[in-house]
C-alpha cells in the first residue's frame, strides 16, 4: 500500500516539478486525476499477486496527500537535482512486472519514461548537449588565477598576485546572469566597461567534494564566455573586502557561445584564446599559464558548493581591457570553428 503511494507520487511529482507538492498534486484536479489513474494500475497489479488492496484505502491516501503540505518524495528530489534516483526500483519495477502479470499499466509507463533521461544523465548512461543557460544554476568565476597577475589595487581590500592563492578564489553569479552568444550586453548608464574572454567548464552531472583525480569525469564540455566587467561599479566596496557581486553580476554581463563537447578539445589546459574588439585583436592568453588547473578548480569548487549538471566554472582571465557603448567583443578558441567563438555588443540598457 505504501509502495503504490510513493510510486504514483513520485511518477506526478517528479514528471510535474519542485512545484507539485503533494497537497498540490491532491488540490489539483488533473494531478489527482493522474496521480488517481497511477494508483488504479499498481492496485490492480497488487491483485494480481493476490494482494489485499482495499478501495477505502485510496481514499485515505488522498487525504494524506492533501495533509502533506510542502512535501515531495526522494526520489523526485533526487531527480530533480541530477542525482542517481530509485526511478527504476520503484516504476520501472512496476511496469516490469505489469508484463509479467499481464496487467497494463500505460499510465505509469508513461510516467517512467519521461523520467527516463534524466535518470541516465545522473548515472552517466547517455552522453547528451549540455545547455548552461536551461539546465545550470550558477556560475562560479576565479579571480587572479593566472601566473604574474595581481589583483588592482583599486579593487582589493589585500593586494595578492596568484602565486599568494593557496587555493581558488571564487565569486558567484546566478545564471540568470548569462544569455546566448550575439546579444546586447545591457550597460548602466554611467558605467565603464571592460572585457575579460574566459574558458567556461561546464558540469555534466551533479557532485559534491570530488577529489582532483576524478575531477574531469564530471567535466561535460565547455563555452566561451565574455565575463564583462563594472569597471567602476562596485570597486569602492570592494576595497573593504566586499563581494564582487555588483560589477559580475548584473543581467547579460555573461555572454556565453555553444556547447563544445569534451571529447572536442584535447587539452583545455592548453588552449589560446583570443579577444577581439570591433574585429581588432586586442588579446591573445594560454590556459597554460593558469595557477590551477581545471581538475584543480572543479574539485575546489565542489567542496565549496554541490555543482549542478550545466554549472559553469570560468577558468579565469588572463587579460582584461576598456570597452566603450556600442562596441562589438568576440572570444574565440584558437583552431575551433567559429560557431562555437562568443560575441556580444554593448548597448545602453533599457529603461
Amino acid at each position: 500500500e505504501k509502495f503504490a503511494f510513493i510510486c504514483s507520487t513520485t511518477g506526478v511529482q517528479a514528471n510535474s516539478g519542485p512545484s507539485a507538492t503533494q497537497d498540490v498534486v491532491a488540490k489539483t484536479p488533473e494531478l489527482q486525476a493522474l496521480w488517481r489513474s497511477a494508483m488504479q494500475e499498481i492496485i490492480s497489479l497488487c491483485r494480481s499477486y493476490g494482494l489485499t488492496y482495499e478501495d477505502a484505502w485510496l481514499e485515505n491516501r488522498v487525504e494524506m496527500l492533501r495533509q502533506a503540505v510542502g512535501a515531495t518524495t526522494s526520489c523526485s528530489r533526487d531527480l530533480w537535482a541530477g542525482k542517481p534516483s530509485e526511478l527504476d526500483d520503484l516504476l520501472g519495477s512496476v511496469v516490469r512486472m505489469g508484463k509479467e502479470k499481464g496487467v497494463p499499466t500505460p499510465v505509469v509507463g508513461a510516467l517512467y519514461s519521461s523520467l527516463l533521461v534524466r535518470e541516465r544523465l545522473a548515472r552517466s548512461e547517455t552522453d547528451l548537449p549540455i545547455y548552461p543557460l536551461l539546465e545550470g544554476q550558477k556560475v562560479l568565476g576565479t579571480i587572479c588565477n593566472h601566473r604574474g597577475q595581481q589583483l588592482p589595487e583599486m579593487a582589493t581590500k589585500e593586494q595578492k598576485k596568484a602565486e599568494d592563492y593557496k587555493r581558488p578564489e571564487w565569486y558567484v553569479c546566478p545564471m540568470s546572469s548569462c544569455m546566448l552568444t550575439g546579444g546586447q550586453v545591457e550597460v548602466p548608464e554611467g558605467v565603464e566597461m571592460m572585457w575579460e574572454v574566459e574558458l567556461g567548464v561546464v558540469i555534466s552531472k551533479a557532485c559534491q567534494k570530488v577529489p582532483v583525480d576524478k575531477a574531469m569525469d564530471y567535466v561535460g564540455g565547455y563555452v566561451v564566455v565574455l565575463d564583462m566587467t563594472g569597471k567602476n561599479l562596485g570597486f569602492e566596496s570592494m576595497k573593504h573586502g566586499l563581494s564582487w557581486t555588483l560589477n559580475k553580476c548584473q543581467a547579460s554581463f555573461k555572454p556565453m557561445g555553444r556547447f563544445i563537447k569534451a571529447s572536442e578539445i584535447e587539452d583545455p589546459n592548453s588552449l589560446t584564446l583570443v579577444c577581439k574588439v570591433n574585429g581588432n585583436e586586442v588579446a591573445r592568453d594560454s590556459t597554460a599559464t593558469m595557477k590551477f588547473n581545471i581538475a584543480e578548480q572543479v574539485a575546489d569548487a565542489s567542496k565549496l558548493t554541490p555543482l549542478q549538471r550545466g554549472d559553469v566554472l570560468l577558468a579565469g582571465a588572463g587579460s582584461l581591457g576598456d570597452l566603450a557603448m556600442g562596441d562589438f567583443v568576440e572570444g574565440i578558441i584558437e583552431g575551433l570553428p567559429p560557431g562555437l567563438s562568443v560575441s556580444a555588443t554593448l548597448a545602453a540598457a533599457k529603461s
